[in-house]
């Protein structure tokens, strides 16, 4: 039986990250297919409990490697050795899948590298001060690539001069549920969000934030500042998340909680997502957005008019006039508000992480049968 080894550590490191989404989404699918391969999956020792929470309950064919070293460590030796050998630390295998930098310099069988985004290329000014060594030099060695998007696999291909059939996509799924909730539902918890964090809206439109500046958190607030004298009475701006550093609130009419537990009720109880990023490797809120029943605006650039389709207003998140239009668009007109959650509901289904994990596994199948290294 084929035998992959996975690197975990990426996923295990950011929580809140697509790194997280994406390993945690595939696992889980994995132990659903009828005959899922053997799969080992690699993490510094440190992380063995969050390593052990994301594997628990998975079937025989999962199993977890530590490595007692730090990855950096051994990083920097395979910068001037072969040694240690990536069997030497997680075994035999017949190909290994590395998720974020820890790339070998040799392997025994093909070396699949998943590449999330490439954000620091496409919008240099926003991280003068990051790093691309460790991530560049994994790219030269990878002998293929796995994407979340077309967009993603357009953008490595470019900017890295590599041909087409070296790159496979396999996007992302939705792991929350599709809401529908009544209207008593909706106000009663819309009751208990305004109990528990004050909330001084009846109506409002939610906006996820970062501290990452291609969230374009300032010019949504922006564009909804102007489009306020034409929206219904007592409609105001949620921002959930962690603030960009320079950004800062001074209206009444937008709200910043932070970084909220759950996001679902205040999805469900809005009257839209507004999701004007400057640039996404896939952009999973817009489908949260489907799944939450609402309608959505979202950038007409990168990987989101790929996950979007027709199910949501797309504008150019460079132009504060367009999406101000397209806010006033969802606050006032019922009928394309309709369409659109309609329209979303339908795209949803496109987006299964079991279908991503039988992709995968095809992926690595072939990688196997083929012997694809360069």
């Amino acid at each position: 039986m084929m035998r992959v080894l996975f690197e975990l550590d990426a996923a295990l490191r950011n929580r809140y990250s697509g790194f997280y989404t994406f390993a945690s989404g595939l696992i889980n699918a994995m132990d659903r297919l009828d005959n899922p391969p053997k799969m080992v999956f690699l993490y510094q020792k440190r992380y063995k409990r969050l390593a052990e929470e994301m594997l628990a309950g998975l079937g025989p064919w999962a199993t977890g490697r530590a490595c007692p070293f730090k990855f950096r460590w051994i990083q920097n030796l395979w910068n001037i050795s072969l040694m240690p050998s990536i069997q030497r630390i997680g075994g035999c295998f017949d190909l290994y899948h590395c998720f974020h930098h820890f790339m070998p310099p040799r392997a025994p069988g093909p070396r699949l590298l998943t590449v999330h985004d490439l954000r620091r290329y496409v919008l240099p000014e926003l991280y003068p001060k990051s790093s691309t060594r460790r991530f560049e030099t994994a790219v030269s060695r990878a002998d293929h690539f796995l994407t979340i998007s077309q967009a993603s696999k357009r953008d490595l291909c470019r900017i890295f001069d590599i041909s087409s059939e070296r790159v496979d996509v396999v996007p992302l799924g939705c792991s929350m549920k599709t809401h529908e909730c009544s209207q008593d539902e909706i106000d009663r918890m819309k009751q208990e969000l305004r109990q528990q964090y004050n909330l001084p809206f009846t109506n409002y439109l939610v906006v996820f934030s970062s501290s990452d500046a291609r969230k374009n958190i300032r010019r949504t607030a922006d564009a909804f500042k102007t489009a306020l004298p034409d929206l219904p009475e007592n409609t105001g701006l949620v921002i959930l998340g962690a603030l960009p550093s320079s950004f800062t609130n001074n209206s009444n009419d937008i709200f910043t909680p932070g970084t909220v537990g759950d996001i679902i009720p205040w999805l469900v109880c809005s009257r839209g997502l507004v999701f004007a990023s400057l640039y996404e490797g896939f952009g999973l809120p817009i489908l949260e957005g489907f799944a939450a029943g609402v309608p959505v605006i979202t950038s007409n650039c990168s990987s989101m008019p790929e996950v979007a389709g027709d199910a949501a207003l797309l504008v150019d998140p460079g132009d504060t006039r367009q999406i101000r239009d397209a806010i006033k668009t969802l606050l006032n007109d019922d009928s394309t508000v309709r369409s659109l959650v309609k329209a979303g509901k339908r795209r949803l289904r496109k987006f299964r992480w079991k279908r991503s994990a039988e992709a995968t596994v095809k992926i690595y199948k072939r990688l196997c049968r083929t012997g694809n290294t360069h």
